[in-house]
């Protein structure tokens, strides 16, 4: 009598593995994405707090995020995926009165998906 397994029950005991296996991937994936969101929704909150302050203090916003550093933020935040990049946009007919800051969010598709502006 011989002990072991067929050539069949192995493919299928391998195709069950890679249906398991890519299923988690899939899930593993969004979860990255979700992570990246909060991560770029925390970095402008971060600049929108580093830009009020500064507001604060000189009376307009800057014309651009470098003018931030080193006194209001230890360093201006890069989007987590090296191809995207957040986008500061002020407003300065004569002073900065207004900004927009926007994110592409990955779960949340189109242009300037998250955005903040000043209060």
């Amino acid at each position: 009598m011989k002990k072991g397994f067929t050539l069949v029950e192995l493919l299928v005991a391998l195709s069950i593995m890679a249906l398991i296996m890519g299923a988690s991937l899939t899930a593993f994936e969004a979860t990255k994405k979700s992570a990246r969101d909060s991560r770029r929704k925390a970095d402008l909150e971060s600049l929108r707090s580093a830009l009020e302050i500064y507001r604060s203090d000189i009376g307009t916003y800057p014309a651009n995020l470098n003018l931030l550093t080193p006194n209001y933020i230890s360093g201006v935040p890069i989007d987590p995926v090296p191809t995207q990049s957040y986008v500061y946009t002020p407003v300065c007919p004569t002073t900065c009165t207004t900004y927009t800051l926007c994110a592409n969010l990955e779960l949340v598709k189109g242009a300037c998906s998250y955005k903040v502006t000043n209060p």
